[in-house]
C-alpha cells in the first residue's frame, strides 16, 4: 500500500470513527431488552389502577422485549390515570451545546382512541443546580395526530435545540385515559435512541481531507 493510500484509508476510518461517535445512542437499554420479568432495567415504569405498565415479549419491533403501556377499563372500574415508563440520567449527561436527535419505534393495539391519549416527552433539566435548577425545556408530542397505529412505525423529533443550563434529561412515553367506562388500548414502543446530531463542519472538513489524498494518489 502507498504512503497516500495508508493516508486515505486513515482518513477513512477517522471519518467513520467520527460518524460513529456522533450518533451514538446515549440511552440506557434502548430496545428494553435488559431487565427482571415485567421490569426493565434503568428505566421507571408507573401504572395507574385501570392498567399496567411492562417490560414486555408480547409486542417487541425488534429482539425480544418492548415497552408495554396498557389501559383497560373493560375488565377494571374506569378510573382517570397516566402509564408510562421514562428514563432520566444525571448531570453531565448530555452537552446543552449540541444538538439531539430522538428516535424511536412505536404501535397501539387498536385504533380506537376514545378517553385515551398517547404521547412521548423529553425534559432538559439542570440537574447539578448550577444555573438555578429544575427544568429548562421541554417537547411533549401527541402521538395519536402524528399516525400512530396497529403497525409499528417510526417517531422522531430531530435536531432538538437544548436550553441553555440543561445538564441531563427525562426522556417518557406515556399512555393517559379519562375515567371512561370499556375503553382499552395499549402502547408499545421500541428501540429508542437519543443521539447528538453529527456537526457538519466536522464532516466536512474530513471530506475535504479525503478528496485532497485521493488526488494525490491519482
Amino acid at each position: 500500500m502507498t504512503r497516500s493510500s495508508t493516508l486515505c484509508a486513515i482518513a477513512v476510518l477517522t471519518l467513520t470513527a467520527t460518524s460513529m461517535s456522533a450518533s451514538a445512542n446515549i440511552l440506557l437499554n434502548p430496545g428494553f431488552e435488559n431487565g427482571s420479568a415485567a421490569d426493565a432495567n434503568d428505566w421507571n415504569e408507573v401504572s395507574g389502577p385501570a392498567g399496567s405498565v411492562t417490560r414486555s415479549s408480547e409486542q417487541p419491533n425488534s429482539g425480544s422485549f418492548s415497552a408495554r403501556m396498557e389501559i383497560d377499563h373493560i375488565s377494571n372500574p374506569a378510573a382517570g390515570a397516566a402509564y408510562f415508563i421514562e428514563q432520566s440520567q444525571p448531570a453531565g449527561s448530555i452537552d446543552n451545546s449540541k444538538n439531539y436527535n430522538l428516535t424511536f419505534q412505536a404501535r397501539s393495539a387498536t385504533t380506537n382512541f376514545d378517553g385515551i391519549d398517547m404521547f412521548y416527552q423529553i425534559l432538559w433539566i439542570d440537574q447539578d443546580a448550577s444555573d438555578g435548577g429544575g427544568v429548562k425545556g421541554e417537547s411533549l408530542i401527541p402521538l395519536i395526530p402524528a399516525g400512530l397505529n396497529t403497525t409499528y412505525q417510526p417517531f422522531s423529533l430531530l435536531d432538538i435545540n437544548v436550553p441553555d443550563g440543561a445538564d441531563a434529561f427525562l426522556l417518557r412515553f406515556q399512555a393517559s385515559a379519562g375515567a371512561v367506562a370499556n375503553i382499552a388500548n395499549t402502547l408499545y414502543v421500541d428501540d429508542a435512541s437519543l443521539s447528538v446530531v453529527p456537526e457538519p463542519a466536522s464532516a466536512l472538513l474530513l471530506a475535504t481531507t479525503l478528496i485532497a489524498l485521493r488526488r494525490r494518489a491519482a
